[in-house]
Order: C-alpha cells, then structure tokens, then sequence
C-alpha cells in the first residue's frame, strides 16, 4: 500500500484491509517517520525481545473484514530503561495504536503509542509525546533504581558506561567518512532488510560493535581488560602488554586487541579482524583493518572520551577518526540482551 506523505495523517478502518505481513526483525530505515497512522483492534501476539519487540494486531472495518497488522518497535534493551515491561501488554487486550508505516511492506508498523484499556498509555518510541492520555509510561528516557545508584562505584575507566548524545558514525549521512569506488558500489547494493546480518542475531564485529546504544563496562581480569557489552552479549578482550605477534592469533569478528596505558589513557590497537563490514549499512572491510582506539576518563569519572581511528585502504580514502563520549549513569547495569528470532 502506498501512502501520501502528510504529516500525521489517520488511517480509517475501512482502509486497513491489506495482506499479512512477514514477521521480521530490521532497522528503522524503511519507516516513514512522515507519517502517523491510527489502529485500533485486538492484540493477538506480544513477542517482547530483542532485537526489537514485535506485536501482531488483528483490526475489523466497518465492513467486518479482518486485516493483520506486524507493529515493531525498539529493542527491550531501550524499552527497559524507560519503565517499559513485557507485563504491560498481553495477548487479547484491545487497544489503540499509532505509528509510523514501512515504505516496504504492507500492514506493517513502527508503534510508537499504545493505548491501554485502563487509560494507560505506553510511550513506545524514544522522545514520544503523549496522544490520548495525561497517564503514561515511557516519558523517562531513563529510569533508575535508587538503591543502584547509591550503590554504583567506580575507578577511572572501570565503570559502566553509557552512550552519551551525539550521532554515530555508521549512520546513513556515512558520518563523514569517504569510500573507495568499490567498496562505495558493494554499500549501495546494500538492502537493510535483506542483507542484515544483525538482524538474524549474528553480532557484529569491529568497529562496528563500538556504535552501538547500550551500556558497556570495563573490568579488570588479570592482565586483560574486559569490555563487556549489552549488546548481543559481547565481551571484547584487551590484552595489556602483549608481547603476542598478532600473526599468530587466529582472525575472529573482534579481532585481536592489544592494549597499553599512556598515563590515563588506555590505548588500543585491534587487528585480525574478520568481520565483513565498516559500518552497519553495508561498507565492506578488508582483513587488513586496524583499529586504534583511546580511551579516557574524565571530570572525576562522569564521562569517558574516545578517539577511534580506522584504516583500511580497501575501503576508506583514508583514515577514519572519530570521537564519541559516553557518561557515568549511576545505577545503570550491562543488562542481558539475549537475540532471540522470530518462529
């Protein structure tokens, strides 16, 4: 189904009689963000997981002709940390949705309001405003557990930490970075649905891994620093000192990180990295990456900087740098992720 692009236009019940869509996870680039859609009709699936969470709506026209709706919305890793819990839908309840439609597929949504029976409305989508009801859930972009944050402590970058604004650089703007010719065509036959890895739970390699929403947290194992990630579970591994030649580790995903202190300063290098792309929307990467990354706390350990420089012939013009900041959220936790596909 094609639709106009106004702003906030309602769609009627008499126009919601389309084919069932394919349920799948993907990014939100195929969502008109143009436009706001209205159902209304009854819950028939609640698959609340990541990488996003996924509901089935089945709606009635005024005709009685039934259509099924797939809304998706963002990963429960997001949605947690708004108050936003599996236990506030459920199969059978009839409620109000709006939302913005894929420009790829019928009957198919990104959800950002649910309206509840009892008058609740869920804020589903990050920065959404309320539309029906003054009660809601969802405003808070972050909610915290006083006790954890009394208890949270930390020294110099061992702490978990948490994105802080700003944009990424795997966006769709490319973050700046420039590609060779080849690389720059394999990136333009990309198609974000199909060709996704991510999106059939398989995680996401270097440097690709440091773009990402979630927590992360340093933690000290001997003579190796742990960087653990919310995201699919990830645990990088930075080994201080190495005196290892990287040619003889075998070639994974996150490579082979090889770090050091330069005062305060941690710093590190990753090779043997086998991960396939630069970024997350299909710039491909040669084995000959290296990734060299610094790392420091700062303002007493509020915030963390980082500098990130690739290089990679194969695929850039030229070095990559980019610089990033996280912050220390007090009570914030590298929660599970657990990637679960659809049946």
């Amino acid at each position: 189904m094609k639709l106009t692009r106004d702003c906030c236009a309602v769609v009627t019940m008499a126009l919601l009689a389309l084919p069932i869509a394919v349920l799948a996870h993907h990014s939100m680039a195929e969502f008109d963000r143009t436009v706001t859609l209205e159902l209304e009709g009854e819950l028939l699936n609640v698959s609340w997981t990541n990488p996003h969470v996924l509901l089935r709506l089945s709606t009635t026209d005024e005709n009685g002709n039934e259509a099924i709706w797939e809304l998706e919305s963002n990963a429960v890793s997001a949605q947690r940390r708004r108050g936003l819990t599996a236990d506030l839908v459920e199969v059978g309840q009839q409620v109000r949705i709006a939302g913005s439609p894929s420009t790829r597929r019928d009957a198919y949504l990104q959800v950002h309001n649910i309206l509840r029976p009892d008058g609740v409305e869920l804020l589903m989508g990050g920065g959404r405003l309320a539309r029906w009801s003054e009660n809601t859930i969802g405003g808070d972009p972050w909610s915290v557990d006083p006790e954890k944050a009394a208890a949270a402590r930390g020294e110099g970058i061992f702490r978990v930490w948490s994105r802080a604004i700003g944009t990424w650089y795997f966006g769709a703007d490319r973050g700046g970075y420039r590609l060779t010719p080849e690389a720059s065509a394999a990136s333009a036959a990309w198609d974000d649905i199909e060709d996704n890895p991510i999106l059939d739970c398989v995680p996401p390699g270097m440097p690709a891994l440091i773009g990402n929403p979630y927590p992360m947290e340093f933690v000290q194992v001997g003579d190796v620093i742990e960087l653990r990630f919310e995201e699919f579970d990830l645990v990088r591994r930075i080994h201080l000192d190495s005196t290892v030649d990287p040619a003889d580790v075998a070639a994974s995903p996150l490579g082979y990180s090889a770090g050091n202190w330069d005062g305060d300063t941690l710093m590190v290098t990753t090779t043997r990295i086998n991960w396939p792309y630069f970024d997350r929307v299909g710039a491909p990467q040669s084995t000959d990456v290296v990734v060299e990354e610094a790392f420091r706390a700062v303002d007493d350990g509020e915030g963390l900087e980082y500098t990130m420089t690739v290089t990679d012939p194969s695929t850039l013009l030229e070095p990559f740098v980019w610089e990033a900041a996280w912050e220390w959220r007090r009570g914030e936790e590298v929660g599970r992720y657990d990637c679960t596909l659809e049946e």
